[in-house]
């Protein structure tokens, strides 16, 4: 078998990169003598992922890459006949036989930074040294692989708790595991119900159960045996609520016998953040990929800009036969992730030119709304920033749906009238090329659903639209308003224009995304 591992550390976001790279796996895991891996470092439910993305990941295994130390990393790209990194703005070294970068935008690995993040820079030395101690003193962190169902794994591995999703999966070899199990003063359980139970290759050798009232930690032996043991850990869930829809159960633990520097230093190892490791010091690390992939003509200019390097185009791959058009009606859609970040979607201010059109055209403007869908992840600056979007539209037909599942995005799709794309705009492309969508995965999906879609003119949306054939292109808001005004008017043949993006948007479907990936693959691995 070829082992082929796919790296997205950003896997549990599931935006438009993870299904880039989990489309990858899908159709590369149905490939004759092909092993596929998922890496990521916090777990995630392929199943969700599978269904919130329309995507087939029953053949994909899912592999917990948190990264603990560059020694630690080698050791698992190592592995692989060809591993692919597919992590936007990672400077991860490869070493698998061959590996290949995919790209979405070469972006200053700075561009988030400020001044504590770049005094905390000046601590690299000393934090390489430490993680290099640590790895030594715990066998490269390899006795233990964590499986499944433990949400930070670097937290656990370093001997720090981390909770659990109510089922989870460890393997463990060589000596003994003193398991810590904790039902937290936060839990809203008043008693939490825990059952633990380990498997050798052929038997069952260790069964407990252990009930934890509120704020009650236990702790569970579990004996050394020969070759692999996996462990399983199950027990009562609950729901934070709020953004954060995980379900989770005990906070686990990693007890085993450790002397006192042992502990104080895998203690400091989990407050060192991971940027000050992973930041390059150069460029150097490209060098271990035999290839780069670009997601567009828009992405290939700034690899050569700012890298100096030649690149291989691929497109996004769009499932454009799954969108067909419906009963319009009016609605005008926007589709993309909450986040406030350096490359956000723009969401606060499509709700306020939306706004704006509302006051200024009452007429016109009634019976229309404004429905704005995407991923949110549970971090409080991405609930904070939709909170933000829900006060600025306070008042008006505004909807906002985070988390749609695939089935309600597509019916989305199918009934909105106009599409609106933003990333970027106010921006300064020639500053901050990084700001602007790197290709513009929803706007195809728009396209093939017979939306009418107005979209930014900058970035890779260019390369999709092409200006009043298949759609609109503004430069600034004032635009945005007034082409919308005037598809509404219907000053335009809106059918001609419905009919050209779905035409269109075949370019950038699966099947020649799939086509294009294989022969890359089977380049590489001659």
């Amino acid at each position: 078998m070829v082992k082929i591992g796919i790296y997205d550390r950003y896997l549990s976001t599931i935006g438009g990169g993870e299904r880039y790279s989990c489309k990858a796996a899908e159709i590369l895991s149905g490939q004759k003598d092909y092993e596929v891996d998922l890496l990521t470092d916090l777990y995630v439910d392929l199943d969700k992922v599978s269904g919130q993305l329309n995507l087939d990941l029953s053949r994909v295994n899912l592999k917990i890459f948190p990264f603990i130390s560059p020694d630690y990393a080698q050791g698992i790209t190592k592995e692989y006949d060809l591993f692919i990194n597919a992590t936007y703005l990672s400077s991860l070294p490869a070493f698998g036989r061959r590996n290949l970068y995919l790209c979405y935008f070469p972006t200053p690995f700075d561009v988030d930074f400020t001044r504590l993040h770049r005094f905390l820079l000046m601590s690299r030395p000393l934090a390489s040294a430490l993680y290099g101690i640590g790895n030594r003193w715990c066998n490269g962190f390899r006795d233990i692989d964590i499986c499944r169902g433990v949400y930070e794994p670097k937290r656990f591995l370093l001997g720090r708790g981390s909770w659990s999703s109510g089922d989870a999966e460890i393997d463990f070899s060589g000596s003994s595991i003193r398991l810590g199990l904790k039902n937290p003063s936060s839990s809203p359980l008043d008693k939490m119900d825990v059952r633990v139970i380990a498997c050798n290759r052929e038997n069952q050798v260790f069964s407990r159960e252990m009930e934890l009232g509120r704020g009650q930690a236990g702790t569970m032996d579990i004996p050394s045996q020969e070759g692999p043991v996996r462990v399983r850990i199950t027990s009562d869930t609950f729901q934070p609520g709020g953004a954060d829809t995980r379900r989770l159960g005990t906070v686990l633990y990693e007890k085993g016998k450790k002397n006192i520097a042992k502990k104080m230093l895998l203690k400091a190892l989990g407050y060192i953040p991971l940027f000050v490791l992973t930041y390059p010091r150069d460029l150097g690390f490209l060098d271990t990929y035999q290839g780069i992939i670009a997601i567009s003509s828009y992405t290939q200019k700034w690899i050569k800009e700012f890298w100096k390097k030649e690149s291989m185009l691929l497109f996004p791959p769009v499932d454009t036969h799954e969108f067909v058009p419906g009963q319009k009606k009016d609605i005008i859609l926007t589709v993309g992730r909450f986040f406030p970040e350096h490359h956000n979607k723009k969401q606060l201010e499509m709700a306020r030119a939306f706004k704006g059109l509302c006051q200024r055209f009452p007429g016109l403007m009634q019976g229309y709304s404004l429905y704005m869908a995407g991923g949110l992840s549970d971090k409080k600056e991405h609930a904070d920033y939709v909170a933000a979007v829900r006060e600025e539209a306070r008042g008006y037909p505004v909807k906002i749906i985070p988390n749609a599942g695939y089935r309600q995005l597509k019916e989305l799709f199918s009934v909105s009238r106009i599409f609106w794309h933003a990333a970027g705009m106010g921006e300064d492309e020639k500053r901050h090329p990084e700001k602007f969508e790197h290709f513009g995965i929803t706007t195809v999906e728009a396209m093939a659903a017979g939306c009418i879609p107005v979209v930014i003119d900058k970035g890779g949306q260019k390369e999709i639209i092409r200006d009043g054939t298949d759609g609109f292109l503004f430069r600034d808001e004032g635009e945005l308003k007034s082409i919308t005004v005037d598809i509404i008017k219907g000053k335009y043949d809106c059918q001609a224009l419905q009919a050209s993006a779905r035409k269109r948007s075949g370019m950038f479907s699966s099947e020649n995304f799939a086509g294009r990936l294989i022969d890359i693959v089977r380049a590489q691995l001659k």
